[in-house]
Parts: C-alpha cells; structure tokens; sequence
C-alpha cells in the first residue's frame, strides 16, 4: 500500500487487537448472525436495587453490571441452549451442539492501561452476587500486575499449538511469520523482565485460563457511557459460542402504558436495551424465548434479587413484605381498573335503561295516539253506521209509502174505472131496455155490487202493501239497531283494547325508568366511593 502523505499516524496491530480481527472476521465469515433487541421496562427494578445496596459500604456495593451479569444468568439457567457450543464441518454438512453445564462469561474489560481485555468469569452458575462482586473485584486487583501481551501471547501460542496438532499447518507457519517477524513482530517480555514477571503467583495476576475461551459472550456497553440513548445493533457471536449478548444503558423512555381508567397512555419509564445475537445454525428464535421469559419474570418481581445475596441485608420477611407491598399495589391498581369499568360499565346502562324508558315513553305515546286514532275511527265508523241505518230506513220508509200511495191511486184509479164502466153500462142499459127496467136494474145492482167488490178488493191489496211497507221500515229500522249496537260494541272492545296497550306501556316506562333511575344511583355510588 502507497504511503499517504495525510496520515498522522500509523500503528501496527498489537497482539490484542490481532487476536480480536481474527477472531471477529472467522465470527463474521462463517456463523449467520440472527439478532433480536429486547427491551424490558425496569423502573421497579431499579428502584429495588437501589434498596440492594442500602447500608453497603461502596467497596461491596452490586453494580449494575454484576447485577445484570446475575439476571442473565438465571436466564441461561432456564434456557441451556444459549449457553452452547457448535461443531460444524461446512464440507460434509456435519455438526453438533455441545450443551455445556458451566455458565463461563466473556466479558470484555478494561485494563488500567486503557486497553480492553475479554475476561472469563467462571462457573457464575453456582454464585451468588456477593460471590461475583468479589470475584470482579479479584479479576481487577489482578489486572493490576497483568502484562496484556504476555498473557494474550500464552493465549495464541496455545491456540497455534492447538492448530498445529489438529494439522493446521499452513495456519500455524502464517501464524508464526505474523507475529515473529518483521515491523508487525509482537513484543514480549525478556530476559530479566519475563523472570521477574513470572515470579509473580498465578494468583496475583491474569493467566491464559482467565481469558480464554467462555461459554457466552456478554458486552456492557452501557457501562462505557451511561448517558448514551441507543442500543447496540449486532455484535459478533465468537466461536465456537452460540450466543452473544450487549447490555445497553438504563434509559427514560416513553412507553405505552395501561392507567387506571383502563386506558392506554405514553410514560416516561426507565428501560433497559438487551441486545441478543445468537448463531442460526444451533439456534432458531423459539429456542431462546425461554430466556426472555425468564427475565420478564425477574423484571416483574424484582424482589427475587434479595435471595441472591450470600449476606442478605434484609430478612427473609422483609423480602416477602416487599413482595406484598408489590403485590397489594398491582392488586389496588388493578381493582382500580376495574372500578372504573364497573363505573362505565354503570354509565353505559343509565344511558342503556335511560334509553330504554325513553323507547319505552315514546311507545306508549305512540300506543295512546294509536288507540285514540282507532277509537276516533271506531266512533266515525258508529256514526257512519248511524247515519247509513237511518238513510236506509228512511230509504225503505219512503219507498214502502210510495208503493201504498201508489196503490191507492191504482185503486182509485180502478174504481174510477169500473164506476165509470159500470154508469156506461147502466146508462147503456137504460137505453138499451126500458123494458128490461127491473132487468137492467138488477143488472146495474149486480155489476155496482161487483164494482164496489172490485173497489174494495183493491182497497184491501193497498192496506196490505202499506202495512208490508211499513213491516220492511220497521225492519230496516231493527236492523239499523242492530248495526248500530254491534258498531258500539266493537268501538268498545277496540277502546277497552286500547286502553290495555296504554296500561302495559306505561307500566314498562316505569319499570325502564326505575332501572335507569337505580342505574344513575349505581353511577352515583361510584363517583361518591
């Protein structure tokens, strides 16, 4: 590469950082990374570590760090699978997974000098946070009298032997020429320095066992700048490890959250980014939900932190009192939601009821308006009834007097005629026979005796018409009776049918108006509770 004339500054790669860009670029070439951020709201959480360390000296104090180191924990303890290494011969598509039972945690540290250093925390599964406080503060004494390229030349120096006997010769000679030689030559100690250096105990400094390879990585991140409001995106799993984990900083954030009306609205809580990566050939994303069940369960009863403690600062009636109080505020807040429905609730069945006897007013106006149309209709049809009997009575009145005048003027008329036959026929007779006196007066006797008969008869037939009209007047005016009287009665049942309509309606506006009037007292009960 051509030297540029504006670069400031150029620096070779320690064995620190070589060890990191083999390491990181074999991560990247060869897992599928599959990352997921979970994001758990941690405000009662922190409120109870504050109490954690209540009366501790500092030097003892949990940090946040510990503590997550411990919550992250007891996650791996419910998901096993996380906490894994893979075999995997990409040639022959041949692999396994390797379950281990020691959670050995790989974290990335900082040195006194400035440089980062990636820890192994061992069997944290077995420790209570007090274990891993003073197992943290030990790693940091020893740091302390750590050369970082010794200890990081121990770590590749085995893992190029490692290499070699697996027959990884080729990578071994570069391993060799890449750090034996030329300006890219790794520095180690010599000579009096490395004598003095290795007279220190294993136990006052950092060896190879301490750094190498864990079970999980896991990054704090947000111990590195507490103020960042971010989360980190993806990290590299390191092989042969299946999963990695970078724990942000707690941050305020607005979040959805249910109030007591039972209603969803933005608040500021404290939350915690968790960013999980995980190595899709040994894992899918069901296999880690275990793990984020489990720390939605420590979030949510943060009081479990105090049975982590090897000395408890507070008694184990304490950690239950704590455990009551959260327990009776999540119950009373609760309660509270549900008071405010029942109160809805009592509110949507006064203006239900409410409604309801209004339906109801309005039905029964309608009935009474219905039944004062039917029997206005029912006292118009009487009347029409009335009025058609009594112009057909009339009708048949006048028309049965008719038929009598007629027929005496008929018998008038016919009298009139046979009087008038029979004086022509006297008179015709008296001329006829004068001497047929006796004769034709007997003769005139007999036809005026036939005439009167005649006249008679007729008579009789118009006394007979007159009184049959006057048996059909009295008739139609019996049957103008009877129409009329059934008129009466079915106006009278229409109006006795009305009037049960009005009674019912009125009496379900009542009852609607009393639920809705014990509905407004519930409402009222509510607001006054």
């Amino acid at each position: 590469m051509a030297k540029r004339k504006d670069v400031i500054k150029t620096e070779h790669f320690g064995i620190q950082r070589k060890i990191v860009a083999n390491m990181t670029t074999e991560s990247w070439q060869n897992i599928p990374h599959v990352t997921y951020t979970y994001e758990p709201d941690v405000t009662e959480f922190m409120a109870q570590y504050k109490r954690l360390n209540e009366g501790v000296e500092k030097e003892n104090k949990v940090t946040v760090n510990t503590l997550m180191l411990k919550v992250i924990v007891e996650g791996l303890k419910a998901c096993p699978a996380m906490n894994a290494h893979i075999e995997f011969d990409r040639k022959y598509v041949r692999g396994a997974i390797h379950t281990l039972s020691e959670i050995n945690i790989s974290m990335p540290m900082v040195l006194p000098t400035g440089e980062m250093m990636t820890i192994n925390l061992h069997n944290f599964e077995s420790k209570t946070l007090d274990d891993m406080v003073d197992y943290i503060k030990d790693v940091h004494r020893r740091m302390e009298n750590t050369d970082l390229n010794e200890v990081m030349f121990d770590v590749s120096l085995d893992n190029t032997l490692t290499g070699l006997k697996e027959g990884k010769i080729t990578q071994t000679i570069n391993r060799l020429i890449g750090s034996k030689t030329g300006k890219h030559k790794v520095k180690t100690l010599k000579g009096k320095e490395k004598r003095e250096y290795e007279a220190i105990p294993e136990t006052d400094r950092l060896t190879k066992h301490d750094i190498e390879q864990g079970s999980i990585t896991i990054s704090n991140i947000g111990s590195v700048y507490r103020e960042q409001r971010g989360a980190a995106a993806l990290i590299e799993i390191i092989p042969p490890q299946v999963t990695a984990i970078a724990v942000g900083a707690v941050q305020d954030k607005p979040v959805v959250v249910v109030n007591e009306n039972d209603e969803k609205e933005i608040a500021i809580r404290q939350v915690l980014p968790f960013t999980i990566v995980f190595d899709h050939r040994a894992l899918d994303f069901g296999d880690i939900v275990p793990f984020i069940k489990k720390l939605d369960e420590i979030f949510a009863a943060p009081e479990v932190m105090f049975t982590w403690k090897r000395e408890q600062t507070i008694t184990p009636a304490e950690i239950e009192e704590i455990k009551v109080e959260r327990i009776e505020r999540e119950a009373k807040f609760e309660e509270s939601k549900k008071r405010e429905r029942a109160k809805r609730e009592a509110e949507r069945d006064a203006e239900k009821y409410a409604e309801k006897a209004q339906k109801a007013k309005a039905d029964a106006e309608k009935a009474l308006k219905e039944a004062e149309e039917r029997a206005e209709k029912a006292e118009k049809e009487l009347a029409e009834a009335h009025e058609k009997a009594d112009q057909k009575a009339l009708r048949e009145a006048e028309k049965a007097e008719k038929d009598a005048l007629e027929a005496e003027e008929k018998a008038k008329r016919e009298i009139e005629k046979i009087k008038k036959e029979a004086a022509e026929k006297a008179e015709k007779a008296v001329k006829e026979a004068e001497e047929k006196k006796e004769k034709a007066l007997r003769d005139a006797e007999k036809a005026q005796g036939e005439a009167l008969a005649k006249a008679d008869k007729a008579r009789q037939d118009a006394l007979k018409k007159r009184r049959e009209a006057e048996e059909k007047k009295q008739k139609a005016l019996r049957e103008a009776d009877k129409d009329k009287k059934e008129a009466l009665e079915k106006a009278e049942r229409e109006k006795e049918k009305a009037q049960r309509e009005l009674e019912k309606a009125k009496a379900e506006a009542e009852e609607a108006e009393k639920k809705a009037l014990s509905a407004k007292e519930k409402v009222e009960s509510f607001n006054e509770e």
